[in-house]
C-alpha cells in the first residue's frame, strides 16, 4: 500500500504533463492558417521569347482605397521557359481578405531589373468563375531612345471584366458614396452578369451589350437605408436602366439615353 501511494502523484504528474502536452499541440494546430491559391497564365501578344534572365512576377493586391498606394496581399515569381502562356499558382492568407477590400492581380516581367511587360488592365482576383484560371495579358514597355519608360499603348478599354468607376451622373460630377466608397459597376463576361455599388447598396443583375447597343435586366439590390447616398443610388439605377447605349473612348464608358445624351460617365481603373 506504501508503494502504491507514492505511485499516485507521480501517475497524476504524468497524466497532467500529456494533457498539457496535447493542448499545446493542439492549439498549435488550431492556430495553423490554410493558405487559399489562385491559379492563373500569363502571356503576352509579342512573337518573342523572353531573355534567358527574365522573372514574372504576380501580385495580388488590396486596390480599395484609391489616395494611398495599393496594399500588397501576396507575390509570387517564376522564370518563363519557353513562349507563353506561362502557368501560375498564388498562394494568399485567407485571414488578411477583408469585405471592404477590393482585390486585383498585378503582373510585371523584368529581367535585371529592367521592365519588360506590365499588366495595363484592372485584374478582379476574386470575380471570375470559381476554380476557373484567371488569365493575365501584360503589354511590352515602350522606351525612348534616352531610356525613358513610357506607358504601354492602349486600345480602348475593355467593356467587360473591367472596373468601371462612375465619375459622372446626368452632367454632374459623382459623388462618393456611404463610408466613403465610389460608386462604380463591373460587367462580367461570364453568364453577363452585372455587379457593382451604387452609393448605399450593392447590386447585380443581367446586360446584354452588342454593336454599341446595351440593356440592363433583373436588377436586384441589398435593402439597407443609409443616411448618405441614397438620392444619388436612385438617379443611378434610373440612368442604368434609361441608357440602351453605349461608346467606350480610351478609359472612358459613356451610357447614353435613347437621344444620345450622355447619363452615365465612367473611367476604367487601372492598378498604379
Amino acid at each position: 500500500m506504501r508503494h502504491a501511494f507514492f505511485r499516485i502523484p507521480q501517475v497524476l504528474t504524468l497524466v497532467l504533463f500529456i494533457v498539457l502536452f496535447l493542448g499545446i499541440t493542439n492549439s498549435k494546430y488550431l492556430g495553423a492558417t490554410s493558405m487559399n491559391k489562385i491559379e492563373g497564365s500569363v502571356w503576352y501578344r509579342e512573337r518573342m521569347l523572353p531573355p534567358p534572365d527574365a522573372e514574372v512576377y504576380v501580385t495580388l493586391e488590396d486596390v480599395a482605397r484609391m489616395d494611398v498606394k495599393a496594399e500588397l496581399i501576396a507575390e509570387t515569381s517564376f522564370k518563363p521557359q519557353g513562349g507563353p502562356p506561362w502557368a501560375f499558382t498564388l498562394e494568399y492568407d485567407p485571414a488578411k481578405i477583408h469585405e471592404k477590400g477590393r482585390y486585383a492581380l498585378r503582373t510585371r516581367i523584368e529581367a535585371n531589373g529592367r521592365l519588360l511587360f506590365t499588366s495595363t488592365e484592372h485584374i478582379p482576383a476574386f470575380d471570375g468563375e470559381p476554380n476557373k484560371p484567371i488569365e493575365i495579358m501584360v503589354s511590352k514597355v515602350v522606351r525612348t531612345k534616352t531610356g525613358k519608360v513610357e506607358p504601354p499603348l492602349k486600345s480602348n478599354a475593355n467593356l467587360t471584366n473591367t472596373y468601371w468607376k462612375l465619375t459622372e451622373l446626368n452632367g454632374e460630377p459623382a459623388i462618393l458614396g456611404a463610408g466613403k466608397r465610389e460608386l462604380h459597376m463591373i460587367l462580367v463576361s461570364e453568364g453577363r452578369r452585372v455587379k457593382g455599388f451604387s452609393g448605399c447598396n450593392r447590386f447585380t443583375g443581367s446586360f446584354i451589350a452588342r454593336e454599341g447597343q446595351i440593356n440592363f435586366s433583373q436588377m436586384v439590390s441589398t435593402m439597407k437605408a443609409c443616411l448618405e447616398g441614397m438620392e444619388q443610388e436612385q438617379s443611378f439605377l434610373k440612368a442604368l436602366k434609361e441608357s440602351p447605349r453605349f461608346n467606350i473612348e480610351g478609359d472612358n464608358l459613356l451610357l447614353q439615353g435613347a437621344d444620345g445624351q450622355v447619363l452615365l460617365r465612367f473611367e476604367a481603373v487601372y492598378l498604379k
